[in-house]
């Protein structure tokens, strides 16, 4: 009976120390601006994708406000997904990227800095319009890539 109880302890630990590892490497991808954005204007329900963190079921919001973009977890998944702004003055780029087998995500880059940001959703036009009638640089193209870490090896294409 010892080694069972040992056994259940050992695995909660390896359990609760692998998800503090998974939050903290989300958390990694988020991005805070000093930047007020503003009044809320629009919001689109999907999922995040970074080089840590790639959700499903729609546990992300992207909301644009009057000055910029934030992206951030619903209610029950603020734990898991990270909180990324920019203001819209800071975006090089958005561009829609696809993994192999995903839906298409909109990949939100900013000036200076590597990597970004990718919002899953079915939305990606709406929101590529919504983002060139304020002056951010929009791809249509859609470029497939095999992993994230691909996004944060290359440049703005």
């Amino acid at each position: 009976m010892p080694v069972v109880i040992l056994l259940v302890v050992v695995l909660a630990l390896a359990v609760i120390a692998g998800l503090a590892i998974r939050i903290r490497r989300a958390a990694s991808c988020g991005r805070r601006t000093d930047t007020p954005l503003g009044e809320l204007r629009r919001s689109f329900t999907g999922d995040v994708m970074c080089r840590y963190a790639m959700t499903s079921g729609g546990l992300a919001r992207l909301e644009l406000s009057d000055g910029g973009v934030r992206l951030r977890g619903i209610v029950v998944s603020r734990w898991i997904v990270p909180t990324w702004e920019a203001s819209y003055d800071e975006l090089a780029l958005a561009e829609l990227v696809k993994l192999r087998f995903s839906r298409i995500a909109v990949w939100l880059r900013v000036r200076g800095e590597p990597g970004g940001i990718g919002f899953l959703t079915y939305f990606s036009e709406d929101i590529l319009r919504e983002l060139a009638a304020r002056d951010v640089p929009v791809n249509r193209a859609i470029a497939e890539v095999r992993t994230t870490a691909e996004l944060y090896s290359r440049g703005p294409h």
